[in-house]
């Protein structure tokens, strides 16, 4: 089944506009389990309860709320939310462009594609080029999912990529962490050896290289059971101990990096 678009609206970036459709750009691996009940063998099933009443609240009597004091909240309701994001234009704002290196990945949130939509097309193609030649992000902003997003757009194999962004006090600097506060004193030696072996690890990364290896072991798992066979997972923990000799762990890993 061919994706869904989750948003339509266009980018606008002076008095340019670009129909386009907003499609999620990831597929997680989700392991399937289910929390169940051991004597009956079914899924558990989660409801919501209203503490004072007792009963269960079905979904077409949920409103959302939003506290003001402790214990008081003000009612916000479908309509009302729906009303703010119109008022929105349903745009994705782009109010200026950086270096692609400017932006920190700790900043990234969740990633969408940006698919041009009917009349869209040539500028579409046109952006997206445009921040490719000159290796560019556009940064603005957009309403979506009851939240204003700050964005990123970039040019991404053949499509142009929206990644929303952290806001800045919503990202966690290192100075608020003690332990970083008084960093030990590193030997030039051991400086030297720690780059040698990051010289030799050093390879041309590519994600295909790498799979789910726990979800892997659980399907495993899983189509033996399914079988009726007991699959016996060995379990390896790694016995973790502090690295007493620095300089002699990294002559060591030096060592067996280039006997591979």
């Amino acid at each position: 089944m061919p994706p869904r678009p989750i948003w339509k609206g266009a980018i606008s970036f002076g008095l340019v506009s670009i129909p386009v459709k907003t499609y999620g750009a990831i597929s997680e691996h989700k392991t399937g389990l289910r929390l169940m009940c051991p004597k009956d063998k079914v899924p558990l099933s989660f409801r919501r309860i209203c503490p004072k009443e007792g009963r269960e609240i079905s979904w077409d009597e949920v409103v959302r709320g939003y506290e003001v004091q402790k214990g008081k909240y003000i009612i916000i309701t479908p309509k009302e939310l729906e009303a703010l994001e119109l008022q929105s234009g349903r745009l994705v704002e782009v109010f200026q462009f950086v270096d692609a290196d400017k932006l920190d990945a700790v900043y990234f949130d969740n990633s969408y594609y940006l698919i041009p939509d009917e009349h869209g097309e040539k500028p579409y193609y046109l952006m997206r080029e445009a921040l490719e030649q000159n290796n560019k992000v556009g940064v603005g902003r957009v309403v979506m999912h009851e939240k204003e997003h700050l964005i990123a757009l970039r040019s991404y194999e053949g499509a142009i990529l929206m990644t929303t962004l952290h806001y800045a006090d919503e990202v966690r600097t290192p100075r608020d962490f003690p332990e970083l506060k008084k960093p030990p004193e590193v030997e030039k030696e051991e400086l030297e050896l720690a780059g040698q072996l990051i010289k030799i690890m050093k390879k041309p990364f590519s994600f295909k290289e790498y799979r789910d290896r726990y979800q892997e072991a659980l399907m495993k798992l899983v189509e033996a059971k399914m079988k009726g066979k007991e699959e016996v997972v060995e379990l390896r923990v790694p016995e973790i101990k502090p690295t007493k000799n620095l300089m002699e762990a990294l002559k060591a890993s030096i060592k067996a990096q280039e006997r591979r």
